[in-house]
C-alpha cells in the first residue's frame, strides 16, 4: 500500500526520509539565503540614493544665499478708496496659493501689499520662488497679481467667488 513511499522498498525506510527532508531544508536554506542577499543588497542601494538625496538637501542648506533677487518693477499703488489709511503691510496669504512661507519671500524681496503684488510681473515672482529653493518651484503665481489686483480695490466678495474656482491658486 505504502510502496511508493519506499523507493528502495527497504523494510524500514525512514533513513530515506530523514535523508529527504534534511536535503529539502539546506536547498531551502540556500535559497532564501540567497534571495534575502539580493533584497538586502537593493536596499543598501535604496538607501545610499536616499542619503546622497539627504546629502544634496543639507548642502543646499549651507551654501550661502543666493544674491538677492533684483527688486520687484512696482508701479504705482493704486488709490485707496477707504477713508482709514492704507496698512503697510497687507496680508499676502489671503491670496490663493500663497503661504505663510511664500509670504515671507515676497515681503523680503519688498512686496508687502497687495498693490505692490499687483503690479508685479507673474514671471518675477517665480523668479523670487526659484531662488528661495526648488520647494517653492512647485507654485504657480499667474494669478496672484489678479487675485492681488481684486484685494487691493476691496472686492472681497469678487475675489472669494473667484478663489472658490481656483486649485492652489491654479486656475483649473
Amino acid at each position: 500500500m505504502y510502496e511508493h513511499f519506499n523507493p528502495l522498498n527497504l523494510e524500514n525506510a525512514w533513513l530515506q526520509h530523514l535523508i529527504l527532508f534534511a536535503v529539502a531544508g539546506v536547498l531551502g536554506y540556500i535559497i532564501g539565503y540567497q534571495r534575502s542577499k539580493i533584497r538586502l543588497n537593493d536596499y543598501f542601494g535604496h538607501l545610499a540614493r536616499l542619503e546622497a538625496d539627504l546629502a544634496q538637501c543639507f548642502k543646499m542648506k549651507t551654501q550661502p544665499a543666493a544674491p538677492a533677487a533684483k527688486p520687484a518693477k512696482i508701479a504705482e499703488p493704486l488709490p485707496v478708496v477707504a477713508a482709514a489709511p492704507a496698512p503697510e503691510i497687507d496680508d499676502l496669504k489671503k491670496i490663493e496659493g500663497i503661504g505663510p512661507k511664500i509670504e515671507q519671500i515676497l515681503h523680503e524681496s519688498g512686496i508687502r501689499t497687495f498693490a505692490q503684488l499687483s503690479q508685479t510681473e507673474p514671471a518675477h515672482i517665480m523668479e523670487l520662488l526659484r531662488a528661495a529653493g526648488p520647494q517653492f518651484q512647485i507654485h504657480d503665481p499667474g494669478t496672484w497679481p489678479d487675485q492681488a489686483r481684486l484685494a487691493a480695490q476691496g472686492k472681497w466678495d469678487e475675489l472669494k467667488v473667484w478663489q472658490d474656482e481656483l486649485n492652489k491658486g491654479k486656475s483649473v
